[in-house]
């Protein structure tokens, strides 16, 4: 099971953060957890854990506690919800996120063990059940001292409730997920004290609400469980936001009670610099000083108004960009925002729980001044008069930060990064005059008539190229024989058809085995090599392997995973050198540009501009740039494109062509060097291809 399958395992499971109802009774949700956890061998008893429940400040208070513990040597995982770019971000151990195959691997075995659950009788187990599983299973195998799980929801039927957490901590309890756990802070207090165990402790701050103190005490001693009221926050830090100085003194306050258990302890100066050193992304996260430009994830009125105090002592006045999922009080988080007010862009993520925003238009409290924006993020880019706060959902504060393109781990690339080539194509048809219209619901297709007839442009995709031409350059296989036939350099190239692929292929392939394959690689080949899937886009799908025995692993995967009509597989030389794309029309050379990162691959993706710290760098060397023309001519002699890249090493003997793509993106030349060359490409192909001139 490979990555991408391992998350469509994952994704056809209910789940409850998307609005999908889970099925059979509550008191089923515990026993059926169990029950994962006994066929995977209990791996939660292999470590110590400490369950995280509350309605705001779970994250924050997750992450510090596990940052000390580190801090004082032990081995840590990390468990928590929800994530914000990928759902490796979920499970974390030492500080970092599970590596896809890691990831893989885990989802694999799940899913073996797993197989006939229904035999179990506790029905149908969840997506956030299976991860929690998941989080125990790797945590017990990267033999992890300690294990902080942050809980989901509530708390009594929550998955990470299904064992005893050696310590239970509960941030502060505001009303928010009404609809499942009460109206009243009593009710939701009610639900979330159930993590608290017989004999062991239950640390909160002292900031909770009265009420909810009183319930917490009267529990504990019903419970037999030991309440530890800490502090409401850490008075030295004067300069941080009050709501993270009440989370980090009750992270402290567990840290200190752990390690003492332990015999150990860490020095107040090293608690601080781990305190003042721990930040999350999207929690008051800072992306710029002046103006101040802030990502918070306050998703309920209480938090609203604890980030309102915050940032109070910023700036009187802010522009709020809004957006809430379901089941959230949008009304009472507007209201909470009044104070400071000065403007509020209503907005939606793409979360299926997204309110949209004439909903959210509707649920505006009177004497707030708004304005809608249904069109994304991409103003946030430009800077505003304002200070500027994003908030209501971690989901819009995850396409903040993808917009804002900040440091992040990702799954894939968004769906912006293909759209850029479609917003600069309307902006040159706009300042051309040339009408257009979108013919699709979604955008995502534009239509402009030429001389009675239309002519589409989907996505990335447009009308420039020859059809066969374009076919033939979207096959690697193919484009490289072509490439071969007209002495256009390529690395060396074995193409592999899978051995493991239906009879019916027979005539197509190339080796007996998947051992063959590597024998064959030994034989005529040197290390590192590349491989890479025939048909594939924005490097999804290919690897470098060092060696004989991660190529015969990776090639074996490929081989099975492989769907039906994409049997073919490539594996190149590695050709050391900087790397540039070339941007060409018919035999004309458009932009040239280097693709520069200074990190290392690591098994990563090869390509440096998809990794972070990758930088487009326009190529302005007249001599390189003559070299490239030469190459554009040569590659109009064989592929009749009128719009094409084409991605090159310049190796020690010359240009080695990597591929020719006929539907090229624009998006990371883009970032780092705005739209005006790509808008400018987009006006003169309009021009040569729409208009005639």
């Amino acid at each position: 099971m490979n990555y991408f399958r391992s998350n469509r395992f994952l994704n056809t499971l209910p789940d409850w953060e998307t609005g999908e109802p889970i099925e059979g009774a509550l008191e089923n949700y515990l026993p059926r957890v169990r029950a994962l956890l006994r066929r995977m061998d209990n791996p939660q008893e292999k470590f110590e854990s400490v369950i995280v429940g509350g309605t705001n400040g779970k994250g924050t208070v997750s992450f510090l506690l596990a940052e000390l513990l580190r801090a004082a040597g032990f081995r840590v995982g990390l468990y928590t919800s929800p994530h914000l770019h990928t759902v490796r971000e979920r499970i974390c151990v030492d500080g970092e996120v599970l590596a896809r195959d890691v990831w893989a691997e885990g989802v694999a075995h799940f899913y073996e063990k797993s197989r006939d659950f229904e035999r179990e009788g506790w029905g149908a187990f969840s997506k956030f059940e299976a991860l929690t599983v998941l989080a125990a299973h790797h945590f017990a195998r990267a033999n992890v001292d300690w294990a902080v799980f942050e809980v989901g929801l509530g708390g009594q039927f929550d998955a990470t409730n299904a064992w005893d957490s050696k310590v239970a901590v509960l941030t502060a309890v505001h009303l928010d997920h009404t609809d499942v756990l009460g109206n009243t802070l009593r009710e939701i207090a009610a639900d979330k004290v159930h993590i608290a165990r017989s004999g062991r402790p239950l640390f909160t701050g002292s900031g909770q609400a009265a009420e909810v103190l009183k319930l917490l005490e009267r529990e504990c001693v019903h419970r037999g469980a030991a309440l530890h009221v800490v502090d409401a926050e850490m008075d030295d830090m004067a300069d941080r936001p009050v709501t993270f100085r009440e989370n980090a003194a009750l992270s402290v306050g567990v840290a200190r009670h752990i390690l003492k258990g332990c015999g150990t302890a860490l020095p107040d100066e090293r608690v601080r610099d781990v305190i003042l050193d721990g930040s999350l992304p999207g929690r008051f996260e800072v992306v710029r000083q002046t103006p101040p430009l802030i990502l918070d994830g306050a998703h309920n009125p209480d938090a609203v108004r604890a980030l309102v105090r915050d940032l109070r002592l910023l700036s009187d006045e802010w522009r709020f960009v809004v957006g809430v999922n379901e089941g959230h009080d949008a009304g009472g988080i507007l209201q909470a925002l009044s104070p400071l007010a000065a403007e509020v862009v209503l907005t939606q993520s793409a979360h299926p729980k997204a309110i949209s925003v004439a909903r959210l238009r509707s649920r505006v409290p009177e004497g707030l001044c708004v304005r809608c924006e249904t069109g994304g993020l991409d103003f946030l880019t430009q800077v505003s008069v304002r200070p500027t706060c994003v908030l209501g959902s971690l989901h819009l504060v995850a396409l903040a930060r993808e917009v804002l393109d900040l440091p992040r781990e990702a799954d894939s690339f968004g769906e912006d990064v293909i759209l850029e080539s479609l917003r600069c194509f309307e902006i040159a048809c706009r300042q051309l005059g040339v009408g257009y219209e979108a013919v699709s619901a979604d955008g995502n297709v534009i239509r402009v008539i030429r001389d009675g007839k239309p002519l589409y442009f989907l996505r990335n995709k447009h009308p420039f190229n020859d059809y066969v031409s374009g076919r033939l350059a979207e096959d690697k296989g193919y484009q490289y024989e072509v490439f071969g036939r007209a002495n256009i350099t390529v690395p060396k190239t074995m193409t592999v058809f899978n051995p493991l692929s239906d009879r019916r292929f027979d005539r197509y392939k190339t080796h007996a085995s998947v051992a063959d394959v590597v024998s064959d690689v030994v034989q005529h080949m040197s290390f590192p090599v590349v491989v890479k899937r025939n048909h594939g886009s924005m490097a999804q799908g290919v690897y470098l392997e060092a060696n004989a025995e991660d190529l015969h692993s990776r090639l074996q995967d490929l081989c099975v995973e492989s769907s039906r009509l994409d049997n073919v597989l490539l594996i190149q030389a590695y050709v050391e050198g900087p790397e540039y794309r070339i941007v060409g029309s018919e035999d004309e050379l458009l932009l040239a540009y280097e693709k520069q990162n200074d990190s290392d691959v690591e098994g990563g993706d090869i390509n440096p501009l998809h990794r972070a710290g990758g930088r487009a760098v326009a190529v302005a060397d007249e001599g390189l740039l003559e070299g490239f023309r030469v190459l554009t001519r040569a590659v109009n002699r064989v592929l009749n494109l009128g719009f094409y890249a084409i991605d090159l090493i310049a190796g020690p003997n010359g240009f080695f062509v990597l591929e020719v793509n006929p539907n090229p993106i624009c998006h990371f030349y883009n970032a780092d060097n705005g739209r005006g060359d790509f808008v400018q490409i987009y006006q003169y192909l309009v021009q040569k291809y729409l208009l005639g001139e």
